[in-house]
């Protein structure tokens, strides 16, 4: 089970404790936070791939993940991810347990001084970057990029992102811009490390079988220099006065329609859970309305689903569709909407959508890294939506309180990606 959550702040660092017996292994997550900016993006996400590759002690891949090996086959990784209007460098390091291995009471100190030498030691000589790495690395980022226009599904989310935030920083891909990669060399990116790791905001989650006696000196140790506290910044957009319509052609066999909806509710507002509800009903699961009558009883869509974005206040319907339905698929849609809007769901579609939705949640936080995302997300919006909170909120919310979160939705812009076929013009509003 787990028990009580410890925070404290550790120096520079906010430590968070998740203590629980519930598993054999132990995660320690830091998370690095700074503004969602242009000009760091690709930065960020080139040093989060050279900080997971070698360090100056390992300098090559194979000494560096012998070193994890040795440590009882240790996983340590990185990623990077958008909250809103923030950048988040995750750095995540999965140990077992001390005391289920021999000779394991020292395993905790041995993690923490195997990141702190990926943290504060890379593999950079002169005020620069190892070049044979970076040069690897620029070359896989530029394949995993260019990866997106081939699939897509995910080039037409990235492209409706772009076209309703092309006046906000959030346009940029927590992976950064493809553009920008050739021209970071090896000094251009540790000037950039020196300033992420003396400015970034840092937030140091454990989960597992662990007490802040055990953990606070160990982090005490670690070179982390004092800065300023910075909350994040997370707000919505309005949504325009006239929808957009991007309408793009490409060789493709399949037509890629989304929408993209403004919802003036983030992660943690009191009307937060009765969207998630709505989003439930709506397209979020395979009762959903979009679900049902686009794709079972039209026959219109290969796939249709609505999601929301919790940190910036959106919400995505896609659907894969053949190009001579999009007409129709658009209408269907759109019905689905007014109809939410009206309350055209059941008491017992509500119900059954909450209890999807609760089983989402316990399977989620059934892993430490569900556990983890979830007391982050908590942190980062000065919220109180623990487990049990948010299970509750389901229990209690109302039809009336999903009717009223629906209807603030308004819509923003349309973006469909097809092969070809007739120029689609401003008629088709949502």
């Amino acid at each position: 089970m787990t028990d009580k959550i410890f925070q404290e702040k550790v120096g520079a660092v906010a430590l968070t404790i998740v203590p629980t017996q519930k598993y054999k292994s132990n995660k320690i997550v830091f998370k690095f936070r700074a503004p969602l900016e242009r000009a760091t993006v690709t930065k960020r996400s080139l040093l989060s791939i050279l900080l997971e590759t070698n360090s100056k002690k390992y300098p090559t891949q194979t000494a560096f993940r012998k070193q994890l090996a040795d440590l009882y086959g240790a996983n340590f990784y990185t990623t990077t991810a958008k909250k809103g209007n923030e950048h988040v460098l995750t750095v995540i390091f999965d140990m077992i347990d001390g005391q289920y291995v021999s000779d394991g009471s020292e395993i905790l100190k041995d993690a923490f001084a195997f990141m702190e030498e990926a943290l504060f030691h890379p593999n950079a000589t002169n005020g620069a970057f190892d070049a044979e790495t970076l040069t690897r690395e620029k070359e896989n980022l530029k394949s995993s990029l260019e990866s997106i226009y081939d699939d897509k599904i995910r080039f037409a989310s990235k492209r409706l992102v772009e076209e309703m935030f092309k006046n906000d920083e959030y346009r940029y891909g927590s992976a950064g811009v493809l553009e920008d990669i050739d021209a970071i060399t090896p000094e251009d990116l540790y000037d950039y490390y020196l300033q992420f790791i003396a400015e970034d905001a840092v937030e140091i989650f454990i989960c597992g079988d662990v007490t802040k006696e055990e953990v606070t000196p160990l982090i005490e140790k670690m070179a982390f220099s004092e800065r300023p506290d910075r909350k994040g910044v997370f707000f919505t957009k309005e949504a325009p006065k006239e929808v957009r319509i991007i309408h793009e052609k490409q060789a493709i066999n399949q037509g890629k329609l989304v929408l993209g909806y403004q919802t003036d509710t983030l992660f943690g507002d009191n009307d937060f859970v009765s969207l998630q509800l709505g989003n439930g009903l709506l397209g979020g699961f395979a009762n959903s309305k979009i679900f049902i009558n686009v794709r079972e009883k039209a026959s219109l869509a290969y796939y249709a689903s609505s999601r929301i974005d919790s940190f910036k206040g959106f919400m995505v319907i896609s659907a894969g569709i053949d190009e001579v339905n999009y007409e129709q698929a658009l209408t269907i849609i759109q019905e689905q909407i007014t109809a939410m809007k009206q309350g055209d769901f059941t008491t017992e579609e509500l119900n059954q959508t909450k209890e999807m939705l609760i089983n989402q949640l316990l399977e989620t936080n059934d892993q430490a890294q569900g556990l983890i995302e979830l007391v982050y997300n908590n942190v980062l919006r000065e919220a109180n939506l623990d487990l049990d909170n948010w299970i509750e909120k389901i229990k209690a919310t109302t039809k009336e309180e999903v009717i009223a979160a629906i209807n603030k939705i308004k819509p923003d812009t349309i973006y469909f990606l097809s092969k070809g076929g007739e120029e689609l013009h401003g008629k088709n509003h949502i």
